[in-house]
C-alpha cells in the first residue's frame, strides 16, 4: 500500500509538470528574438523575380498570388471560416466525461482509518434550447465576419493589382517619354553642330549659336529630371516584380465596353461597400447576441455518475435546466446600448461609403471622358506639329528657317507627343482603377481564392 501511495503521488506531480508553463521569461525572449530575426534571403528581390514571362496578365496574377497583403486576406478568411463552424457547435448536443482513479478515507484517522481504492466515471450531455437568440445571433454574426473577411481578400488582390499595374504603366511611360526625348536630344546636337559650322564660315552670327546653345542646356537639365524619375519608377516596379526590367511592353487596357456599363449599372455592389453592408449585418447581430444575454437560457440535461465504492449504486440524473442571471450590475445592458450604438455607427459608415464610391465614379467616368478627348486633340496636334517640321527642314536649307526656329520646332513637337503618352497613361490607370474599386480586375487576372490552399502548420 505504501508503494501504491507513493506511486500516485509520483503520478499526480508528473501531470502537474505537463500543465507547467512552457515559457520562462528568459526562454520567452529568447524565442522572440529567435522569429524576429531576417533570413538572408528575406530582404533580396522575391522568388517571383525568376518565373517572371513578361507577359503583363500573367506577371501581375503571380504578383498577387505572392504579395503577403493577399495572403494575409486568405488566411484570415479561412480563419473566418472556421469560427462559422465554432459559432455552430454551441448549439449542437454537448457531451462530456470525466474519470477519477484513487483512494478514499471511509473511517477514523491515523491507523484507524480504513480506504478504499477504485474508480469512478461520470457523463453528462446537454442540449442548448433557448437561449434569447444569442447563439443564432452568433452564427448569423460569424457567417457576416466571413463575407467581410472574403470581401477583404477581394479588396487585397484587386488592389495589389491596380498598384503593380500602375508601377508598370508608370515605368512604360517614361522608357516612351525617354526615348522620344533622346531622340530630340540627338536632333539638337546635330543641329548645334551645324550651327558652329555656320557660326564659323561667318554665315550665322554668334548670338544666334548661344541663343541655340542655351534652350540645348535647357533640355539636358530636364533629361537629369527625367533620369531621377525613371530610377523611381524603376524602384517602384522592382517592389512589386522583384528584378530590373527589360524591354517592358504596353500593358493592354483590360477594361471593356461591357465591363464600363457593369460599373456604372451596378457601382453599389462594388467590394468596399459590399463589405460595409456586411459590418452593419455583423453589428445587428451583435446587437441581437447583448439583448439575448439578458433573458434566461434554457437546456435539456442528463448524466450518469458512477461510484468509486462498488457497493454503491449509479445515480442518474435528466431534465430541464433554467439559468438566468438576475444581477450584475448593469453590465448586461451598458453592453446592449454599447452595440446599439455600435451599430448606428456601422450604418453611417455604410450611408458614407455609398456616398464616396458614387462620387469617385463619377469622377471616374468624366475624367476619362475627358481623357479621350484629349487624345484625339493630341493626335491631331501631333500630326500638324510632324508637318511644320517638315516644312520647316526643308526651309533649312533656303535660310527662311533658322536652326534656333528648327530647335523649337523639334521642342514644341517633343512636348505635344510627351503630352499625348502621358494622356494615354493616365487613361489606362483609371481603367485599372476603375476594374480595381469594382473587384473586376482580379477576375480579369484568372485569381480566386479558392484556388489558394492554406495548411495549417505546428
Amino acid at each position: 500500500m505504501k508503494y501504491l501511495n507513493l506511486a500516485l503521488i509520483t503520478a499526480m506531480f508528473a501531470l502537474s509538470a505537463c500543465g507547467a508553463p512552457h515559457y520562462s521569461t528568459a526562454s520567452l525572449k529568447t524565442e522572440i528574438d529567435s522569429l524576429s530575426k531576417v533570413p538572408s534571403g528575406l530582404l533580396s528581390q522575391p522568388k517571383l523575380a525568376k518565373k517572371l514571362t513578361g507577359d503583363f496578365k500573367n506577371d501581375l496574377s503571380k504578383v498577387v498570388t505572392n504579395s503577403s497583403e493577399y495572403n494575409v486576406a486568405v488566411s484570415n478568411y479561412n480563419v473566418a471560416l472556421n469560427q462559422i463552424l465554432v459559432a455552430d457547435a454551441v448549439r449542437e448536443l454537448q457531451i462530456s466525461a470525466s474519470a477519477n482513479a484513487g483512494q478514499t478515507v471511509k473511517d477514523g484517522a491515523g491507523l484507524a482509518s480504513t480506504t478504499e481504492t477504485g474508480a469512478s466515471a461520470n457523463i453528462s450531455v446537454s442540449q442548448l434550447i433557448f437561449d434569447g437568440g444569442s447563439s443564432i445571433a452568433r452564427i448569423d454574426q460569424a457567417r457576416a465576419n466571413a463575407f467581410i473577411a472574403e470581401m477583404e481578400v477581394e479588396r487585397a488582390a484587386n488592389t495589389t493589382a491596380k498598384d503593380a499595374a500602375v508601377s508598370w504603366i508608370n515605368l512604360d511611360t517614361l522608357n516612351k517619354r525617354d526615348t522620344r526625348f533622346q531622340s530630340l536630344m540627338a536632333k539638337t546636337e546635330k543641329m548645334l553642330a551645324q550651327m558652329e559650322t555656320l557660326v564659323s564660315s561667318g554665315m550665322v552670327d554668334k548670338s544666334a549659336s548661344a541663343s541655340a546653345e542655351i534652350a540645348a542646356r535647357a533640355l539636358s537639365l530636364e533629361k537629369a529630371n527625367l533620369d531621377a524619375q525613371i530610377a523611381a519608377a524603376a524602384a517602384s516596379y522592382m517592389k512589386f516584380f522583384g528584378t530590373t526590367p527589360k524591354d517592358l511592353s504596353t500593358p493592354p487596357s483590360l477594361l471593356t465596353a461591357a465591363d464600363l456599363d457593369h460599373i456604372q449599372r451596378n457601382w453599389n455592389r462594388a467590394p468596399i461597400i459590399a463589405q460595409t453592408a456586411a459590418q452593419v449585418l455583423s453589428a445587428k447581430q451583435n446587437l441581437i447576441a447583448a439583448q439575448g444575454r439578458e433573458k434566461p437560457t434554457v437546456g435539456f440535461k442528463a448524466g450518469m455518475a458512477s461510484p468509486m465504492e462498488k457497493d454503491e449504486r449509479t445515480t442518474y440524473a435528466i431534465g430541464l435546466e433554467v439559468s438566468w442571471i438576475i444581477g450584475d450590475g448593469g453590465q448586461r445592458e451598458a453592453d446592449t446600448a454599447a452595440q446599439a450604438a455600435n451599430l448606428k455607427a456601422a450604418e453611417q459608415q455604410l450611408k458614407g461609403a455609398k456616398l464616396a464610391g458614387k462620387r469617385e465614379l463619377d469622377t471616374a467616368v468624366s475624367r476619362r471622358t475627358a481623357l479621350i478627348a484629349s487624345l484625339e486633340t493630341l493626335a491631331a496636334q501631333e500630326a500638324a506639329s510632324q508637318n511644320e517640321l517638315e516644312i520647316m527642314w526643308s526651309q533649312l536649307a533656303t535660310g527662311q528657317t533658322t536652326v534656333r526656329q528648327l530647335i523649337q520646332t523639334e521642342e514644341k513637337a517633343y512636348r505635344t507627343s510627351d503630352q499625348r503618352i502621358s494622356v494615354a497613361s493616365e487613361l489606362l490607370k483609371i481603367d485599372f482603377e476603375m476594374l480595381a474599386s469594382a473587384g473586376l480586375l482580379s477576375k480579369r487576372l484568372g485569381i480566386s481564392k479558392d484556388k489558394t490552399i492554406i495548411k495549417a502548420v505546428k
